[in-house]
């Protein structure tokens, strides 16, 4: 298994042969973003604008402003709260083509301390504007989150977060729209709506559920 973040740098490799005015613009997060090969094979299409967050979304603002996709990376606090101004302004209220991808969000990176968690972020962010938010469950969703992201031409912020293990939720393939709820599990006596890597823990909690207390 890999995980949310290496599979982000593979499919950029994929996305940038379709899409050959994409940009990836980071802020010092190569490696950590799973960047490193397209950042060789594809120099031209890579920006690292070191770590300065506000400058990152700047940046893409001035790109997306000239037709290029554009994609900005790095870990979800710095993405998000340390250029929220930046956000409201450039993909709220001027809806520039932006897709932001935050790093890690939650508690993954909760041994490097509390300035590297991000729990309050979908909160801030859904009270901005004209913004999509998508919390792929597992790598296989983010291959189709990506894909979904480049092809509605809307500001939009891809919250990876879990681990590098992260278990798969659904190895059968199915129709992923932006908006709409995948149905996993059917019953009659509990529903649960559930998004991210929590999905899994949700269906193991079922499983549980049905064992003990004869939910279906």
């Amino acid at each position: 298994l890999i995980g949310q973040r290496a599979t982000f740098g593979l499919i950029a490799l994929d996305l940038v042969k379709k899409n050959d005015n994409l940009i990836i613009l980071t802020a010092d997060v190569s490696t950590s973003a799973g960047l490193d090969r397209f950042r060789k094979t594809d120099p031209s299409n890579y920006v690292d604008v070191g770590i300065a967050e506000q400058n990152l979304i700047g940046v893409a603002a001035g790109l997306a402003s000239e037709n290029f996709k554009v994609f900005t990376t790095t870990f979800a606090p710095f993405q998000t709260l340390r250029c929220c101004e930046q956000i409201k302004v450039n993909l709220g209220y001027m809806k520039h083509n932006i897709i932001m991808v935050g790093l890690a969000s939650g508690l993954a990176l909760g041994t490097l301390g509390f300035t590297h968690a991000s729990i309050e972020e979908l909160g801030i962010l859904r009270s901005i504007p004209n913004l999509t938010i998508v919390s792929p469950s597992d790598s296989l969703e983010l291959v189709k989150t990506l894909d979904a992201t480049v092809k509605i031409d809307k500001p939009c912020y891809v919250r990876l977060t879990g681990t590098s293990n992260n278990p798969i939720v659904n190895k059968n393939d199915y129709n992923f729209e932006i908006g709409k709820s995948i149905e996993l599990k059917t019953g009659d006596d509990l529903t649960i709506f559930c998004n991210g890597p929590l999905v899994y823990n949700c269906l193991e909690a079922s499983k549980i559920l049905a064992s003990k207390m004869g939910f279906l």
